[in-house]
């Protein structure tokens, strides 16, 4: 009896473990860089993009011995609006909508400890910056969750429309296994911080920032893979 349950406690453990390899971010090509659908008051005045920033990750999973070791890129591209339904006579406003698109080009996995690296979910920063800073300490950026993550891109995954002009819209896609977060956001601009890159296919984050009236924000995109 305690051989029998032996092999089916190997056999389950087996089976969880290929479970937990079939489960997991396949290579995929990368979707292309999708612009947000304006229909209401905001007026394109800028684009600033950065592309094919190489990335990598290792995800181990001691339990299944398991290392993962993943390698891709990211095309990101930040579009700015200005915002033409303000009704602040003293300021106007700019909404920078950042939109990444996640693409894997390798995976391997390993027997750990013997084969594969430790864990490392190597964040990739995506950073909006503004060279002259927010009029009044006016500024928001979008805070995105995992617990909104969409299995599949829509055609429009951002909406720039009547509802509300200062919003500051987001959106994710794919596994969502890792995380996103918004790391800080200040008068000069915001970060967010993505950890394990291989388990989005798209991720949408924004900043709105007032400018004195007549002004435009000097607004510039960086995207950082962890060193």
């Amino acid at each position: 009896m305690i051989l029998v349950g032996i092999v089916l406690i190997g056999i389950g453990w087996f089976w969880w473990r290929g479970d937990v390899v079939a489960s997991s971010p396949a290579i995929d090509s990368t979707v292309a860089v999708p612009l947000p659908v304006v229909t209401g008051p905001y007026d394109h005045v800028a684009s600033d993009c950065r592309e094919g920033v190489a990335w990598t990750s290792t995800h181990t999973r001691k339990w299944q011995s398991l290392a993962q070791e993943y390698a891709g890129t990211v095309d990101a591209c930040m579009e700015v609006y200005r915002v033409t339904a303000d009704e602040d006579p003293e300021g106007d406003y700019y909404l920078a909508v950042v939109t990444s698109a996640w693409n894997r080009t390798d995976r391997e996995d390993f027997w750990w400890p013997w084969d594969g690296g430790d864990d490392a979910p190597s964040p990739v920063t995506l950073a909006v910056t503004a060279g002259n800073p927010a009029a009044d300490e006016v500024y928001d950026a979008s805070s995105p969750s995992v617990e909104d993550c969409a299995a599949d891109i829509p055609d429009a995954p951002v909406m720039l429309d009547e509802g509300d002009p200062l919003a500051t819209p987001g959106f994710v896609a794919g596994s969502c296994g890792g995380t996103i977060a918004l790391a800080g956001v200040g008068a000069d601009g915001a970060t967010w911080t993505v950890t394990r890159p291989e388990e989005f296919d798209l991720t949408v984050t924004s900043y709105q920032i007032k400018v004195g009236e007549g002004e435009r924000p000097r607004l510039q995109l960086e995207v950082t893979p962890a060193a």
